[in-house]
């Protein structure tokens, strides 16, 4: 790891124009992941992790679009690109995990047809060493026969098969940076430690980038250098893994941290975060975690906090990061 920022997201915004109002799914973001770095980017479903992984690659779905920010990669603004432009970034220099292999595969082609045609597309090679690399890239993420399995369509696989695919996918014209959509999603307790496994050794080996997008602090817990918490559309709190995990400022991520089991906690009940989050329909200028926090005050229902520094290195959007709250 040489420690360069390789990507600097810097105040993202993007919203879905509804008929009832606007949703701000994505409301002023900003982080940045570094060369051969891990970044963990964790939350409750619908709190904007998936979002914004889909506005990084441009593909952010209609109603939907980017309203403000930058998407610097390697100091180029991502969204000063014209479509053709970008074409030429996916796949190559950023490339994307979807958790559903399934319907990313397309099921009628063949595995071979599928992986040959970024390579071609990118690289400018032959239909014959492009054929030649997708083997190499099938053995390179531990499927048995690659010779004979390429030829094979989506179907014959299982899921942690095609799961694999998608990584040699996404590992195919060797990005600078992987987005990893819940990678594991639907997938038993063994193959997902397989496939976070060959992620970690990609990481580690290759020197690539990884933005792991997931639910479960477990996941992040093991694998991740830095932590990023959002809530509600919005980063509330980001850290080194250790730091968030020994010592959360912001009520949300030790919510998450009290509700998740773990192994040296066998005998500590479970206590589970009341309420349900918000809308994200217009909504209002306070701390958007106050109705379900227990720490919550009168400025918290009348004020938004912003993400700020608490100690080097450890941000939190909280107006009581500096009090021990717990």
């Amino acid at each position: 790891m040489n420690g360069d920022v390789i990507l600097d997201i810097q105040g993202l915004h993007t919203s879905f124009s509804m008929t009832r109002g606007t949703v701000r799914a994505v409301n002023d973001v900003s982080f940045n992941i570094k060369s051969g770095e891990m970044l963990g980017v964790v939350g409750e479903s619908g709190c904007g992790k998936s979002v914004t992984g889909l506005s990084i690659m441009r593909l952010v779905p209609y109603p939907g679009r980017i309203t403000g920010g930058r998407i610097l990669f390697e100091n180029r603004d991502l969204l000063g690109l014209d479509e053709r432009e970008m074409r030429t970034i996916r796949g190559s220099s950023i490339a994307m995990i979807f958790q559903d292999p399934m319907t990313s595969l397309n099921p009628v082609l063949t595995i071979s047809r599928q992986l040959t045609e970024a390579i071609i597309e990118h690289e400018g090679c032959s239909k014959r060493e492009a054929g030649v690399r997708a083997i190499d890239l099938l053995r390179t993420v531990g499927i048995s026969s690659p010779e004979r399995r390429i030829r094979d369509y989506p179907h014959q696989f299982s899921g942690g098969m095609r799961q694999r695919v998608m990584i040699a996918m996404a590992i195919s014209c060797g990005p600078k940076i992987i987005i990893a959509d819940e990678p594991t999603t639907a997938l038993d307790v063994t193959i997902q430690a397989q496939i976070l496994e060959l992620m970690k050794k990609i990481c580690e080996d290759i020197g690539t980038s990884i933005m792991l997008i997931t639910h479960d602090l477990g996941i992040v817990a093991g694998l991740c250098r830095v932590v990023a918490v959002m809530y509600a559309g919005r980063l509330v709190e980001t850290a080194e893994g250790k730091t968030i995990f020994s010592g959360p400022v912001h009520p949300y991520t030790h919510g998450l941290l009290t509700s998740t089991p773990r192994m040296d906690r066998v005998s500590e009940r479970l206590q589970p975060i009341g309420g349900v989050p918000p809308s994200l329909l217009d909504p209002p200028r306070r701390c958007m975690f106050a109705p379900r926090c227990r720490y919550a005050i009168e400025r918290c229902l009348r004020e938004e906090p912003v993400l700020e520094e608490v100690s080097p290195g450890h941000a939190a959007a909280c107006f009581r990061s500096g009090e021990k709250l717990w």
